[in-house]
């Protein structure tokens, strides 16, 4: 229980020039950070501008994670026909639980969409965690529009994919 403690403590410290309310709120640009992809580049949410994405934060071991993954599987043509490029990022260090590394997940719960140029996997650095997931929840994600800024916030997507797809919708009009 110390350790799960100690991990949550770190992850929930940011930087405290801007509050963290101001910079994740809807319609605020989208902070940058860096994260690595399962093929091992690095790169940021700064590269991703110009096109919408969904940025989705999880951990391995989280039920909620491998039921929502099996919806985006489900719906992930869906997102790609309204040009929205989902980022499945592992919480850094997976938050302290056990769990397989990302691409096994992925290839595991995916299945053959595992591989759809629309789903981008990787990890998030330590910096993007506490950035967008200062809170340590195991399953949150952030619809970002192509100008970089937030348009949605909301988690679990098992539980919450047509709300989703109406706002992934919307970023067409």
């Amino acid at each position: 229980m110390i350790i799960i403690a100690a991990i949550t403590a770190a992850l929930v410290r940011h930087d405290a020039s801007q509050p963290q309310s101001a910079r994740l709120s809807l319609g605020a640009p989208a902070p940058d950070g860096s994260f690595t992809t399962i093929d091992g580049q690095t790169t940021s949410i700064a590269a991703l501008r110009g096109k919408s994405a969904l940025v989705w934060f999880v951990t391995t071991y989280c039920g909620s994670c491998q039921a929502g993954t099996q919806i985006m599987a489900d719906h992930i043509d869906r997102f790609a026909q309204h040009h929205v490029k989902v980022v499945e990022l592992q919480l850094a260090d997976n938050l302290g639980g056990d769990g397989p590394d990302i691409a096994t997940f992925g290839r595991r719960i995916a299945n053959k969409q595992f591989t759809n140029p629309a789903w981008l996997w990787g990890t998030a650095s330590h910096a993007l965690t506490t950035t967008y997931d200062p809170k340590a929840f195991l399953d949150v994600y952030y619809l970002i529009d192509a100008r970089g800024r937030i348009a949605y916030v909301n988690g679990s997507p098992d539980a919450t994919i047509d709300t989703l797809l109406e706002h992934v919708r919307s970023l067409d009009s």
